[in-house]
């Protein structure tokens, strides 16, 4: 398991992922990227009103928030967005890359493992389903990948935080 401290967000506006990312702030350096700077200042202001010395810090580009991040978060409008997959490529090399899904985009981008694979060929690319549709269920997730070091430094990361994990390591 790798020793995460800090954990880019590239679109942090997805309100679907509050629930992790605030539990994500209560534990690990966030820096937060988002095209909509509007939206990106309210999630920002929302997890700090939630975890008052959380260290979040919002990012002006996708490329310095991976820079700096041990791990990073594909969230939202960015998992479909060709730009921001590409700006991002340079400084992923190495680093486990987590592409959250929620039940509408897993049926988009259900072939973007093997692309992702491809787009980074040195990250270790962990897709995470969340497969709970009702909003008070507690929260369950699907981690696929291919490399288990990264699969389990993701599990333990969600389950850490309180979630629960089903492990699916694609050979």
């Amino acid at each position: 398991m790798q020793n995460i401290k800090t954990i880019a967000v590239i679109g942090a506006s997805d309100k679907r992922n509050f629930a992790v990312l605030n539990e994500l702030a209560a534990r690990y350096q966030l820096l937060l990227f988002d095209k909509n700077e509007q939206a990106l200042s309210e999630i920002h202001q929302a997890l700090l009103s939630k975890n008052r010395y959380a260290y979040l810090e919002k990012m002006p580009c996708a490329t310095n928030a991976s820079w700096e991040a041990d791990l990073i978060i594909l969230s939202g409008f960015c998992i479909n967005d060709a730009t921001v997959v590409q700006t991002i490529k340079e400084v992923a090399t190495a680093k486990i890359i987590v592409i959250m899904e929620n039940d509408d985009e897993f049926t988009k981008s259900i072939n973007h493992q093997v692309s992702f694979d491809l787009i980074f060929p040195h990250s270790k690319i962990i897709e995470v389903i969340n497969v709970n549709s009702d909003d008070q269920a507690e929260k369950e997730f699907l981690l696929e990948g291919h490399d288990s070091y990264a699969l389990d430094t993701v599990s333990n990361i969600f389950e850490r935080i309180g979630f629960n994990t089903f492990v699916s390591q694609i050979n």
